[in-house]
């Protein structure tokens, strides 16, 4: 038995002896490798945020590069006088090992998980293995050991090359999830003026220092500051030439050639890089509203791109420019005299922007500004439409208070595939707006899978990441950027018929996308609404007690449920406040019950928020629609039912695979999103005697099988939608 140990370990002292032997004096050639790795990751770094063109990636990799070497040289030199050893190998497998879990943690954008790790590790290991076999070779070490190992390493490095600079995988999710859809083939004939270029003419005008039309600046200094500290403050100051007191006005203007007195949409962009002029990437918008009749002026916010806080900073340009273009509209001598209707206007933003403009209607209402008493506001513009692309939401937070709104139209448009907003954020601020029922008004929501973040604007693009992380991101499964504009022009441009014309002869797509299914971009659409004309009956933020509800002399119950439980909808990863709601969970039949003082539900519609939970079904591939039946019982036991699944396409539970790794591993994150269901009174079936719509004591929701839902804003339209 000793002998045979005896003989294992002087195997293994041989094997160990010919790598070394074969490997010797390969210590430069690792840390060049790893010098260029590392290179190219800080390099491509800092070129994305401060020079995004070739010459700024090509000059800063080779910057890093320079200062690795001589850090390498140093550190290497310091070592064999300290230790007699230079310890190459572990200096550039440190080296090696950082950039890459650097990246790849960026890219997943996850933190430091184990795939990060195992990943990174790989990565490292196939790098710093392909160096050291290759320099073995060359070296004319040719030994099975260095062929072998330089086959494998070559290989490895191959395929992970293939893996990270190519688009990635098709998202068959998607694919699967549409064949639930039975009214795919749904068309009507109302949606097709607006599916591509309107009847005018159109022209555009710039503004701004040295535009066709001259433009002053504004003083935000008292609403932002540059002081951010660090690389990234030191830069804004160098890179601006002038400082916040004087802000320049500048934007873009589409407008209809021979419009007078047209509704205007200002829109804004979000924070990106300040070498980007990102208020010209909505050029797809502005010309195509424009040919409809609009006139749409595209905000340059580049002065508060790259700072911290700066959200009331870009609500104040926005007013001040619309105060600025409503001037114009006034001024003979200018392009756009005549062109702008005062009263007709609705504000439009893009990631921080869409934050926002929400602040900004709220600042638009007030007479000084919240943080300070001493600044006095006069704006009162007519604006009384709001949409939101993809927005943040309480990165500013007036006085404090999250920005809660009243009777205003709200649109909200969000990807499921977003990366850099990577949550439905917006979702707060749509449960953050009221309707008090004295004006006629429209909150709608669209969750939109395969849609990212950046791809709303032209000049963002499929990246929603910067930097050597975007070889993470899996572009293959998005929608083509034209069909994500598709979907926001069509939105964009309906929303505004409606709130501002008021056309509502393609209302139904802001309330059921699912009847214009065959004339949209092939893809699972989640909608949630909400007209100032509906009432609650259980909205669940009053307390909480399971038994009790928004309206009053309405009791809850539940029978046959596994979970009932009423709880916080997290929209914005615990960011910010969201909405409660009634969580179900049930194996066999189970019903879920309000019940009612006699009421008169003649001519109303009942409205409900339902979203499907049941991750578990589909690991299981087990996909169908949300769906159960609900009941209305009369005051003599007469009932009456309707299916769910007849009223609105419920999609389980989305899941999302945005990086590449999600495809390796096998790992997604659901994305929860509320579809409102409305079903007319009329529409529920009678059963045995009939049923009295006057005096209606209960409705049930009434589930079969097994499965996990949410339940929200239970209540009624004191009229039908309009159809």
């Amino acid at each position: 038995m000793n002998q045979l140990l005896t003989g294992r370990v002087n195997w293994l002292r041989r094997w160990l002896h010919r790598i070394v032997s074969d490997f010797d004096g390969a210590g430069s050639a690792l840390c060049q490798m790893g010098a260029a790795v590392t290179a190219l990751v800080a390099g491509s770094w800092l070129a994305a945020t401060f020079w995004p063109r070739p010459a700024g990636y090509t000059v800063l990799c080779c910057a890093v590069l320079a200062a690795l070497e001589l850090g390498l040289w140093l550190a290497r030199k310091l070592l064999r006088r300290l230790l007699g050893h230079d310890l190459a190998w572990l200096l550039s497998l440190g080296i090696l090992g950082g950039s890459a879990a650097y990246t790849v943690m960026q890219g997943a954008g996850e933190g430091w998980t184990y795939r990060v790790w195992l990943f990174s590790a790989l990565i490292a290991a196939a790098l710093w293995l392909l160096a050291a076999s290759w320099w073995g070779i060359l070296r004319r070490r040719v030994t099975p050991l260095t062929v072998s190992a330089a086959l494998l390493s070559t290989g490895t490095t191959a395929l992970l090359g293939v893996f990270l600079f190519t688009s990635g995988f098709a998202d068959q999710d998607i694919r699967r999830y549409l064949v639930l859809n039975q009214n795919r083939d749904a068309r009507l004939t109302a949606l097709e003026p607006s599916l591509g270029p309107g009847p005018h003419p159109t022209a555009v005008v710039d503004y701004g220092p040295g535009q066709e039309v001259e433009a002053g600046t504004v003083d935000l200094s008292a609403y932002m500051s540059r002081d951010t500290g660090g690389l990234v403050g030191n830069f804004v100051d160098v890179y601006w030439d002038y400082d916040l007191s004087q802000v320049p006005m500048e934007g873009r203007v589409w407008y209809p050639a021979d419009g007078e007195a047209c509704p205007v949409l200002f829109i804004a962009h979000g924070n990106h890089e300040i070498s980007t002029d990102s208020y010209l990437g909505y050029a797809y918008l502005g010309e195509y509203l424009a040919s409809h009749g609009y006139v749409v002026v595209s905000v340059n916010q580049n002065a508060c791109n790259m700072l911290i806080g700066e959200n009331d900073g870009r609500a104040v340009l926005l007013l001040e420019h619309i105060g600025l273009l409503l001037g114009y509209a006034q001024d003979e001598g200018n392009p756009l005299y005549g062109r702008l209707d005062s009263g007709n206007i609705a504000i439009a933003g893009h990631s921080r922007g869409g934050e926002m403009v929400a602040t900004a209607y709220l600042f638009n209402g007030y007479d000084r500004y919240p943080e300070n008493g001493a600044i006095r506001f006069d704006y009162h513009y007519t604006i009384r439409s709001i949409i939101a692309l993809a927005p943040t939401v309480n990165q500013y937070k007036p006085a404090d208070h999250s920005v809660e709104l009243e009777d205003v139209n709200y649109l909200l448009l969000h990807g499921a595939a977003d990366r850099d907003v990577s949550s439905f954020m917006g979702m707060t601020q749509y449960e953050n707006i009221a309707f008090t029922g004295q004006k006629d008004c429209l909150k709608t929501a669209l969750y939109i899978a395969g849609a990212n973040h950046g791809q709303f604007n032209s000049l963002w693009g499929a990246y929603d990441q910067t930097g050597p992380s975007s070889i993470l991101l899996n572009v293959e499964g998005l929608l083509d950027e034209a069909d994500q504009q598709a979907v926001a022009r069509l939105f964009i441009k309906v929303f505004l018929d409606v709130t501002l014309l008021g056309d509502e002869s393609c209302r139904t797509l802001l309330t059921d996308w699912d009847s214009y299914a065959a004339q949209l971009p092939g893809t699972v659409y989640v909608q949630c609404y909400e007209t100032s004309g509906w009432t609650p009956i259980a909205d669940f933020e009053e307390d909480s007690d399971l038994e009790t509800a928004s309206m009053e002399g309405v009791a809850l119950s539940a029978a046959g449920m596994d979970l009932w439980r009423e709880e916080l909808m997290d929209f914005d990863n615990g960011t910010a406040d969201g909405t409660y709601a009634v969580r179900l969970k049930w194996r066999g039949t189970a019903s879920y019950t309000l019940s009612l003082p006699a009421m008169d539900l003649a001519g109303q519609t009942l409205a409900f928020d339902l979203c499907d939970l049941d991750t578990a079904a589909v690991e299981r591939g087990d996909l169908s629609l949300a769906d159960g039946t609900v009941v209305l019982t009369d005051a003599a036991g007469g009932t009456a039912a309707a299916r769910i699944s007849d009223f609105a396409a419920v999609f389980p539970i989305l899941p999302v695979r945005a990086d590449k790794l999600d495809y390796v591993f096998g790992t997604c994150s659901y994305k929860p999103a509320f579809a409102t269901v409305s079903i007319p009174m009329e529409r529920f079936v009678p059963e045995d005697e009939g049923i009295d719509l006057t005096a209606i004591t209960a409705v049930s929701f009434v589930f079969d099988g097994s499965g996990q839902a949410a339940l929200d804003n239970i209540g009624l339209e004191a009229r039908r939608p309009f159809q």
